[in-house]
């Protein structure tokens, strides 16, 4: 029997226990929640139940399993005499919930062919539906050159804390070939270059009743909410005439927005530059006009616009915002073309500075370009053809994906497809029964490919 049929017969005897371990993984809150941070769980309990959890179920199966202290963990089999493994690389921690579901966002329901839930797209369904293609592998007997080893970070959505300690302190080898499955097929060989910023800056006199504003819950999201809070009955009343469909909260007013992946913000509305806008007609205070234009998501408003062939144009996110003491605090996640070199930050720094803004701490992460005639993207682009008979040609992206980690040896491998709802960071997340299943096959002949090369 050739793997392909005992994969295709893996996956219809254990079609309902794939749907149920990645429910049961689901239904864990994974959100970094640094009020639960002990040892071995270094973002929180939740993220550390996720890992364990995954971990057993590929123990169970047959698999060597090892607990990096809680940042992330792996799951290996193959050859032992073998001296270079491929690897699959997706993430465990989501995103906060937010508001606006049909469903509990843990619930994990199955309803009209999907299961709904945060992390059943990003990334948790893709990564379960790794799972078991390498559990399909690991069970069929296959020969194998090299080893799979299955990676499992908890902190993808926040720091990436997770793949420098794997790389890092951990001293994990670097894959010989490696995708992971947190995008979308055929695969993305590009992503553009990011960075995440947090910038300052005084607010104007005329602000002084305002005693709070809070927007966003990650850089990597469009805020849905913007809430501020006011000292001053007669600024109240300014912004209460200026944001007619503003609702009242206790001491203030609050608006809503349209979250969306902070790699794509256009397809979101900002809450906090509504409330931004309201806020500078209120008060006259020039801090607020120049939230309004940082928050122009082509980077116009930063100065820092621009675009490249191969990826496209640069975005920009406002992702969280706070006062404190009279300070405008700003996180922004930024996104610029592949091709450009690390003389963009520079810029960066140099044109928000003239803006007024001032840079307390940044994190960057360089672009990502594999080109189309090598590996890892030749063998999956087979794997994705054969499956689907679609014949589309790789992609690029602004989002930021586990394959910057292991550049140039690793891309960016579905798991949707052309059609499929963008819903990744949004209410209502949710991946189709059949998506899931078809992912399950296409990755375990992913691994399968792969480690024969």
């Amino acid at each position: 029997m050739s793997f392909i049929e005992f994969l295709n017969r893996y996956i219809d005897d254990n079609q309902e226990t794939a749907i149920a371990s990645l429910q049961a993984c689901l239904r864990i809150p994974s959100v970094k929640d640094e009020t639960t941070v002990s040892p071995g769980a270094p973002f929180g309990q939740a993220c550390a139940d996720a890992l364990a959890y995954t971990l057993d179920m590929c123990a169970a199966a047959g698999m060597t399993t090892v607990n990096l202290d809680g940042y992330v963990g792996y799951a290996e089999f193959g050859p032992v005499d073998a001296q270079e493994h491929v690897a699959l690389l997706g993430h465990l921690d989501v995103v906060p919930p937010g508001d606006g579901w049909t469903d509990g966002p843990w619930d994990a329901v199955v309803r009209d062919g999907r299961i709904w839930s945060r992390g059943a797209q990003d990334d948790k369904g893709p990564t379960f539906a790794g799972v078991h293609g390498a559990i399909a592998l690991l069970q069929s007997g296959a020969d194998l050159r090299h080893r799979v080893r299955l990676i499992f970070g908890c902190d993808e959505e926040s720091s990436w804390q997770c793949m420098e300690h794997y790389f890092g302190a951990a001293g994990q080898p670097m894959p010989k070939l490696a995708f992971t499955p947190d995008a979308g097929f055929p695969l993305y060989h590009a992503e553009k270059g990011s960075y995440t910023a947090t910038v300052t800056r005084p607010l104007g006199s005329a602000s002084a009743g305002i005693t709070g504003f809070t927007s966003g819950l990650r850089p990597n999201m469009v805020p849905d909410k913007a809430t501020v809070t006011i000292r001053d009955a007669s600024l109240f009343e300014r912004l209460r005439a200026a944001m007619p469909t503003a609702m009242e909260t206790p001491g203030g007013l609050q608006v809503t927005g349209v979250s969306a992946h902070g790699g794509a913000p256009h397809g979101g509305v900002n809450a906090a530059m509504l409330l931004a806008s309201g806020l500078e007609s209120a008060t006259g205070d020039a801090s607020w006009q120049a939230l309004v234009a940082l928050c122009d998501c082509d980077g116009k408003g930063a100065g820092i616009e621009g675009q490249d062939d191969l990826t496209g144009a640069l975005t920009l996110n406002v992702g969280v915002v706070n006062v404190k003491d009279g300070l405008l605090e700003v996180v922004i996640n930024v996104r610029y073309p592949a091709t450009w070199d690390e003389s963009v930050l520079q810029r960066s720094w140099d044109n928000l500075a003239e803006r007024g803004w001032t840079l307390v701490e940044f994190d960057h992460t360089a672009p990502l370009h594999v080109p189309i005639d090598q590996e890892p993207v030749k063998t999956l682009l087979s794997v994705y053809r054969d499956h689907t008979g679609d014949m589309s040609a790789p992609k690029t992206m602004g989002g930021r994906t586990y394959a910057t980690s292991v550049q140039p040896v690793g891309v960016a491998f579905g798991a949707a497809m052309a059609g499929d709802p963008e819903v990744a960071h949004r209410p209502d997340e949710n991946i189709s029964v059949e998506r899931y299943i078809q992912c399950i096959r296409i990755y375990g002949d992913a691994l399968y490919r792969l480690a024969n090369t």
